[in-house]
């Protein structure tokens, strides 16, 4: 029975053993590498200015791990012409790529440079850098303003020649009726893996207002001012007419939103660029569209540097804000035909052998200096006492005779060439004493 027991005893434990063995310690199957896929560029934005579309994203710096710098070495362009947005679970299949543009990750900086010697750029490859927002347009051609057959998923695309179908004669047009450009980036690692796309853009193709004519400048010292005769087929508010006689009319269909304008500095967007990848959005200097044909560039005088700008139409087309085309350029070079102001508070202090002149100091900017005046009274006509402008807001005549009555007056010069001079301050008369 002892030996039964003990035997027993070694079975059971050899059991344990044998099913500790078949679990405990043993590994499992070695999980799949981690997919290195970039994330989706971000803030992506798309505007028409003129027969130009400019799309921006911010280039993604991490994957979607939120492992950085992010596998990325491109962003891919796709668009699509139609009347309804791409839909389906790859938009790619939906839309042709039209640009592929390289990315690299940031150059680390180079070593200090040594005392002396010529400062050092890294090297860094073309393309655009992760984190930094890409810049990139489309010019807007015959061919890609003809819409687009939107497939079914996995079918391929086929160009078809439609143009958006007429409204009902008692229906308003929908918003999706007006043929638009649609526009998406997706992020692709050196894989292959895309990212997520970006949000659906749409660009309206419709007509915008023709440029605006007979653009003008007119400046002050401190503003320039434009004005403009608006767009031959501006939108216009109409003037509503009360007939009493009658029931009030509401149209069936809204009218249009009224033609707004956006004033531009020339030739900015007309610069060829050394490098492709450094192109900016061309920014307008009025924050909204004007409904108005005049603007007014506070502080935007330099004379002596000429100024150029255009005005372009702003429209709303499909809901969506259109910029139409530049009207001719109008440059300005201003010139300084301003005086300064009249000094101020002129008086006069004799005393023996000598007349003291006292007075207000401008405050112009460029101003050169004050030239003080003298003639004998009643003194019609005064001749200059100082040669060259004196900057000092006083002044000792002591070119003076005793007993003599002078009349003083000041005016002020500034550093324009020719020197612009100020009207006389007020006149002052006085008489030295004898020493």
């Amino acid at each position: 029975m002892t030996l039964f027991r003990r035997g027993s005893r070694v079975v059971v434990s050899l059991a344990v053993c044998a099913a500790a063995a078949s679990g405990c310690g043993k590994k499992g199957p070695p999980l799949p590498p981690l997919a290195r896929i970039p994330a989706a560029p971000g803030n992506a934005q798309a505007a028409r200015i003129g027969d130009e579309v400019y799309v921006w994203v911010i280039v993604p710096s991490a994957n979607v791990s939120g492992q950085t710098p992010a596998d990325v070495s491109s962003i891919d362009l796709y668009a699509v012409t139609a009347l309804q947005p791409p839909a389906g679970a790859d938009l790619t299949e939906q839309a042709v790529k039209v640009a592929s543009y390289p990315v690299h990750a940031p150059v680390p900086p180079l070593p200090p440079t040594p005392e002396g010697a010529p400062p050092r750029l890294p090297p860094a490859p073309p393309g655009f850098v992760q984190g930094a927002t890409a810049v990139v347009r489309e010019a807007l051609t015959a061919d890609n303003r003809r819409a687009d057959r939107l497939p079914a998923a996995g079918a391929a695309t086929a160009r078809e020649e439609t143009a958006p179908p007429p409204a009902g004669p008692l229906v308003p047009p929908a918003d999706f009726a007006v043929l638009k450009r649609y526009y998406f980036l997706v992020a692709v690692s050196p894989a292959g893996r895309t990212s997520a796309p970006t949000p659906v853009l749409s660009v309206p193709l419709g007509d915008v207002s023709r440029p605006p004519t007979n653009l003008r400048i007119e400046y002050t010292e401190s503003s320039i001012t434009l004005k403009w005769a608006p767009s031959a087929n501006a939108h216009v508010t109409a003037a509503a007419v009360e007939d009493p006689t009658l029931l009030p009319a509401r149209p069936i269909v809204p009218p249009p939103a009224p033609t707004g304008y956006h004033v531009f500095t020339a030739g900015r967007d007309a610069v060829p660029l050394a490098d492709p990848f450094s192109l900016t959005l061309p920014s307008a200097l009025t924050p909204q569209p004007l409904a108005t044909t005049e603007y007014t560039i506070p502080g935007a005088v330099q004379f002596g540097q000429e100024r150029c700008f255009v005005v372009r139409a702003a429209d709303m087309v499909g809901g969506v804000l259109t910029i139409g085309d530049a009207s001719e350029p109008a440059c300005v070079t201003p010139v300084d035909t301003f005086p300064p102001a009249p000094p101020t508070q002129l008086a006069a202090i004799a005393g023996a052998g000598v007349i003291n002149l006292i007075w207000e100091a401008n405050t112009e900017a460029d101003l050169a200096g004050y030239i003080v005046l003298r003639g004998i009274a009643p003194g019609d006509t005064l001749q200059a006492l100082t040669p060259a402008p004196i900057r000092e807001t006083t002044y000792r005549d002591l070119s003076v005779t005793p007993g003599v009555r002078y009349t003083y007056a000041v005016v002020a010069v500034d550093n324009a060439s020719p020197q612009n001079v100020s009207g006389q301050s007020n006149r002052v008369e006085e008489s030295s004493r004898t020493p």
